[in-house]
């Protein structure tokens, strides 16, 4: 089933004496084990956000932000522990709307989860930043790192690098959260000619890369790697875990990209909800990318890029339009950069915030 962003730990306390079902805690906050037994805790760091660069005059590139780190244990806990839970914040977006100066991204903030015997640390990804000196590459915000965790500690994906080449307006893709599948899928890098952006990266593969001319490269799905782009404006998103396909549904052929009728964003069940990310990415596009399924990244785009699904990174923008705005991550993603060559502001989204989840699983 989908899992709405505004489900918290507080409001499914008492189900805490159920095993198998996860408890989502997006807020900072302490939580009482109500029962004795053997619990999976998950720690997602928030990610970074991408840069931003406005100017009509040289043109000018933002590379992406990086995504969130994961860590994850598994623990017996006695009745009446208190797990103190520290959520990260995602990076800020960036703007810019003063010809040639450039603003860049900031980095995500650290998830913790503590209590008397362990902590679990998920950093969070670095900033994107932005390029107007021609022939030169502005690398990406690196993946947050994790520690602490007896199952996994995985780093979030770095952020596309952004090649700034006469002219043009571009932006790299954000990287993807680390996750239990490991460490983040890259945002795609952008080296348009003219105008495009990267793909957002998903929780294992990389969002495709923008090459040509006026192109936009697909963002990453949580089976495959976004199509990278050459000189079309429009490229493919990765597929889901299942299928070889381009398509955002999951794995059990539901669309979870807040599109389709009767089903929003979110994980694809409740009980091991980081497990539960089986989504594909959206295309690329030459106006605005469409939202991606669950892990999964969206699109670059010449306009707005779409919204990723959980731990996945939003699409690059760039574009000779007057507004470029990359989207804000569901949760722990970096957000794209962006870049404008007309009148601006050029626009990145925040990174995607942590979260932190509990689950008796004994």
């Amino acid at each position: 089933m989908s899992i709405p962003v505004t489900l918290t730990g507080v409001a499914l306390a008492q189900a805490g004496l159920r095993k198998g079902l996860a408890l989502f805690f997006p807020s900072t906050t302490t939580y009482t084990i109500p029962a004795s037994g053997w619990y999976r805790l998950s720690a997602l760091g928030a990610g970074g956000s991408g840069g931003a660069i406005f100017t009509t005059t040289t043109g000018g590139t933002a590379s992406g932000g990086g995504g969130g780190g994961f860590a994850e244990s598994e623990v017996y806990l006695v009745k009446d522990t208190i797990l103190t839970i520290t959520i990260g914040a995602g990076g800020a977006s960036a703007a810019s709307s003063v010809s040639a100066t450039g603003v860049a991204g900031t980095a995500g903030v650290a998830t913790t989860v503590t209590w008397s015997d362990g902590t679990i640390y998920a950093a969070g990804g670095a900033a994107g930043t932005f390029n107007v000196t021609n022939a030169t590459t502005v690398a990406g915000g690196v993946g947050g790192w994790a520690s602490g965790g007896n199952v996994i500690n995985a780093q979030g994906g770095a952020g596309g690098a952004a090649t700034h080449t006469t002219n043009n307006a571009g932006g790299g893709g954000g990287g993807g959260a680390g996750s239990p599948y490991g460490t983040g899928g890259a945002g795609g890098a952008c080296s348009t000619t003219v105008a495009g952006g990267g793909g957002g990266g998903s929780v294992t593969f990389a969002g495709g890369a923008a090459t040509g001319t006026t192109s936009n490269g697909g963002g990453a799905g949580t089976g495959a790697v976004g199509a990278a782009a050459a000189s079309t404006a429009t490229n493919a998103g990765g597929a889901n875990r299942l299928l070889r396909t381009a398509t955002t549904a999951s794995a059990d052929g539901i669309t979870r990209d807040g599109i389709t009728a009767g089903f929003g964003q979110g994980f694809d069940f409740m009980t091991d909800p980081f497990r539960g990310l089986t989504g594909g990415g959206s295309a690329g596009s030459a106006t605005t990318s469409v939202k991606s399924g669950s892990g999964a990244g969206t699109g670059g785009a010449q306009g707005t890029s779409g919204i990723p699904g959980p731990l996945g990174g939003s699409g690059g923008g760039g574009a000779a339009a007057a507004t470029v705005a990359t989207a804000t991550p569901f949760f722990g993603g970096g957000s794209g950069g962006a870049g404008s060559s007309l009148t601006g502001p050029a626009t990145s989204g925040a990174g995607g915030p942590g979260l932190a989840v509990v689950e008796r699983i004994g």
